[in-house]
């Protein structure tokens, strides 16, 4: 057994030592350095100045029943996402249904005001035509039988006293006012006196004429007064038909409506509590699109105009998005800065709302100058060169940084638009080395 593995060890030995001893036999002249190339490009180095923001959103948009009641049923929960005209929940309105009986009543009772009111209107213009043909009669001079002077002012007292009559009811009932039934009343007074005096009298004397055109006066103004009074009871009406309307619409609608998309921020109340249409029981923040807002300088205001599109990074999401400026104020805020604010497409609601969020501003630095990929540069103390491929090999161009950011850099030196730099392996080269370029699929 320990002759066994003396042999092994020994074995073992042999073959690391020939091992070691075999050298690499390929000329150094022929030796390649596999490396990765890019063109040299010639344009205006631009870069993108940062102006750090906020993604914000509207304020939240209070959700509130059209009619108080008792919450019976709540469909959302806060985080739940909405669409604008679903239904939130459903709220019993309770004794609504004794409200709208009320106003059912109230309506009856206005169109009974009005109809009065008309009555008492043509009534009034009765009056004035019997008034006026009295004048006719003892302006004409005409010596009536007494018989027919007596029937007419009989007429003239009976139609008096029957307004006088209504007038009173109708003023009972608060329909008119007090001061019309007086004036209704006097005229009745006025009729028997005429009437006592035509039967005194056997017929229409000059005073009568007088007594007749007073009373003309007087019917036409109350049938200015009772056209007042039908005007009013049509507008009471119209205002008891308008409350009947709001009360069968609380008592018929029932269910609350989102007002629009959304996602639910907050819901203060629980099935079984009562809700008024005065307090929101939940609210909707919206969050498509989102607003970006940034607070900005005097200098930097100039770079924002309203309906420009600009680039926003949102440094959370590693993403670019375009925004468009829908406000540049005129005035600062209390910190002397400007709230600049874009819109911002948000469909997948990927940005939330607080994310950072920074406007990109390009910026040209330098204009006409080479640029290279920054990884092409060779910093070796104070000195900056590149290799350029030439054929098979490389040669080392000492060039100057213009400009430089993580991805590109702007260079002086004697280079031209279009040459080959090496980007890759280029720290082991030296200047002629033999390289040999790597393909992407090697």
């Amino acid at each position: 057994m320990k002759r066994i593995l003396i042999t092994l060890l020994l074995i073992i030995t042999a073959t690391l030592t020939a091992c070691n001893s075999q050298e690499d036999t390929t000329p150094a002249d022929q030796r390649r350095t596999p490396v990765e190339t890019a063109q040299v490009q010639q344009d205006n180095f631009i870069i993108d100045r940062k102006i750090v923001g906020r993604a914000t959103t509207d304020l939240p948009t209070p959700v509130l029943p059209s009619t108080p009641g008792e919450l019976v049923t709540l469909n959302v929960a806060k985080g739940d996402r909405v669409e604008a005209g679903e239904t939130v929940g459903v709220v019993d309105p309770g004794d609504q249904g004794n409200q709208v009986e009320l106003q059912q009543v109230a309506v009856r009772q206005a169109q009974s005001q009005l109809e009065n009111a008309r009555t008492q209107y043509d009534q009034a213009v009765e009056g004035v035509k019997t008034a006026e043909e009295q004048v006719n009669i003892a302006r004409q001079g005409i010596n009536a039988e007494t018989e027919q002077a007596m029937e007419a002012a009989r007429d003239q007292l009976e139609s008096a006293q029957l307004i006088a009559k209504q007038s009173k009811e109708l003023a009972e009932e608060g329909t008119i006012p007090q001061s019309m039934y007086e004036e209704a009343q006097a005229r009745a007074d006025q009729a028997q006196k005429q009437f006592n005096q035509t039967s005194d009298q056997g017929g229409i004397s000059s005073t009568a004429v007088a007594e007749s055109e007073a009373q003309v006066e007087q019917a036409e103004q109350a049938v200015a007064e009772t056209e007042s009074a039908v005007e009013q009871a049509e507008l009471g009406l119209e205002q008891a038909q308008i409350q009947l309307a709001n009360a069968q619409e609380q008592r018929e609608n029932e269910a609350v409506i989102a007002p629009k998309s959304g996602e639910v921020a907050s819901v203060e109340f629980s099935e079984g509590d009562n809700v008024s249409n005065q307090q929101p029981f939940a609210t909707i923040v919206r969050l498509n699109p989102m607003t970006i807002t940034a607070s900005v300088t005097d200098q930097q205001l100039s770079l924002f105009e309203k309906g420009k599109e600009l680039e926003v990074e949102v440094s959370t999401l590693e993403e670019t998005v375009t925004a468009t400026i829908d406000y540049v104020p005129s005035v600062p805020n209390d910190t002397n800065l400007y709230p600049v604010e874009a819109t911002v497409n948000n469909d997948e609601e990927a940005i939330k709302p607080g994310m950072m969020a920074s406007f990109l501003l390009p910026e040209t630095v330098v204009e006409d100058t080479l640029i290279v990929p920054t990884d092409a540069v060779v910093q070796q103390g104070t000195e900056s060169y590149v290799y350029q491929l030439v054929e098979d090999e490389v040669e080392r161009i000492d060039i100057e940084v213009v400009e430089a950011q993580s991805d590109r850099t702007a260079i002086r030196g004697d280079l031209t638009s279009g040459a080959e730099v090496v980007t890759s392996g280029q720290l082991t080269l030296t200047d002629g080395a033999k390289v040999e370029v790597m393909k992407e699929d090697d």
